[in-house]
C-alpha cells in the first residue's frame, strides 16, 4: 500500500480514505462524531511504521459525502448501516483480514462489524467508545424521562398547531450540543445514540483492548468498565488525567505505544 494517498472509493456512497504505511498488517482507523479521519491521523502516522493504515472518513463526515438515506430527509442510518458501508469498502478494497481502531462514534460501528462479521477482524481497540445503554443515577433518570415527557407533548402541539415549540424551544434548551450541531445528520444521530449494542460486545471473541480517558465525560469509565465485562477476551487500561480523546497532542506517542504493545502479544502476521 502506497502512503499518504488519498482516494476515493468508486462504490456509493463513495468514501474519503487516506493510506499510511507499506507493510504489515492492515490497520482500520474510524473517527468519533463531528470528527473526520484528521483526528487519527497522528496516531496513524505513528503506527505507519509497523502496519498499513487505513484512515476512513465516515459516510456524512470528513469528506465522505452525506448519503440521502442518512439525511433527515432520508430517515437517518443505523449503526449497522455504517457497519455495511465500511465492510463493502473492505470488500472493494481486497482487504481479508484486518485490526480495527474505533474511537467514540467510530467505536459503535466497530463493535457493530466485529460481531457481524468476527472472520474479518484480527483485534478490536475501542477508545472512549459508545454503544451500551449506562445505568444512571436515579435523579439523572427522572430528569431524561420529563425531558421525554416534554419532547412528547411539544411535537403533539406542534403536530396539531402547526407551531415550532420542539425545534425553537425544547432543542436549544435541552439538545445536546452534539444534536444542536447535527444538521442534516440529526435523525443519524437521534437513532444511533438510542441503540445497545450489548449483545454484540457481548458475542466478540477476538482480542480487544480498550483505551480509556480517567477524566472522559462523554464516554466515562462506567462504559469502559462494562465492555470489558462483556467483552471476554478484552484488556483495559486506564489514562490518568486524559479526556475523551487521549490520542491528542502528546497523548498520540503514548496511546500508539499501548496499541503496538497490543498487538505485537496478540496478532502475528500469519494471523
Amino acid at each position: 500500500m502506497n502512503s499518504s494517498a488519498a482516494m476515493r472509493s468508486e462504490a456509493l456512497p463513495p468514501l474519503n480514505v487516506l493510506k499510511l504505511g507499506s507493510s504489515g498488517p492492515v490497520l482500520v482507523m474510524l473517527h468519533g462524531w463531528g470528527r473526520s479521519l484528521e483526528a487519527l491521523r497522528p496516531l496513524g502516522e505513528l503506527l505507519a511504521t509497523k502496519y498499513r493504515i487505513v484512515l476512513i472518513d465516515l459516510p456524512g463526515f470528513g469528506d465522505s459525502p452525506l448519503p440521502v438515506a442518512a439525511s433527515n430527509d432520508g430517515g437517518g442510518w443505523s449503526t449497522a448501516d455504517y457497519c455495511e458501508r465500511i465492510h463493502a469498502w473492505l470488500e472493494e478494497a481486497g482487504i481479508s483480514r484486518c485490526i480495527l481502531v474505533g474511537h467514540s462514534f467510530g467505536g459503535r460501528v466497530s463493535v457493530r462489524l466485529s460481531a457481524r462479521y468476527p472472520k474479518l477482524l484480527q483485534a478490536l481497540i475501542l477508545i472512549g467508545s459508545h454503544g451500551l445503554k449506562r445505568e444512571r443515577p436515579f435523579k439523572q433518570e427522572l430528569r431524561v424521562a420529563f425531558i421525554k415527557g416534554l419532547v412528547s407533548l411539544a411535537k403533539s402541539i406542534d403536530g396539531v398547531f402547526g407551531s415550532r415549540l420542539f425545534k425553537h424551544y425544547l432543542a436549544p434548551h435541552f439538545g445536546s450540543t452534539d444534536y444542536r450541531a447535527a444538521g442534516e445528520l440529526r435523525k443519524t444521530l437521534v437513532k444511533t445514540v438510542s441503540e445497545d449494542l450489548s449483545s454484540e460486545a457481548q458475542s466478540i471473541d477476538i482480542p480487544t483492548l480498550l483505551l480509556w480517558g480517567e477524566d472522559d465525560t462523554a464516554t466515562p469509565l462506567d462504559l469502559a468498565r462494562s465492555f470489558h465485562r462483556l467483552i471476554r477476551n478484552s484488556q483495559l487500561h486506564i489514562f490518568p488525567h486524559k479526556g475523551h480523546e487521549p490520542f491528542e497532542d502528546a497523548g498520540a506517542h503514548l496511546v500508539a505505544n499501548y496499541i503496538e504493545r497490543f498487538l505485537s502479544e496478540q496478532v502475528t502476521c500469519a494471523d
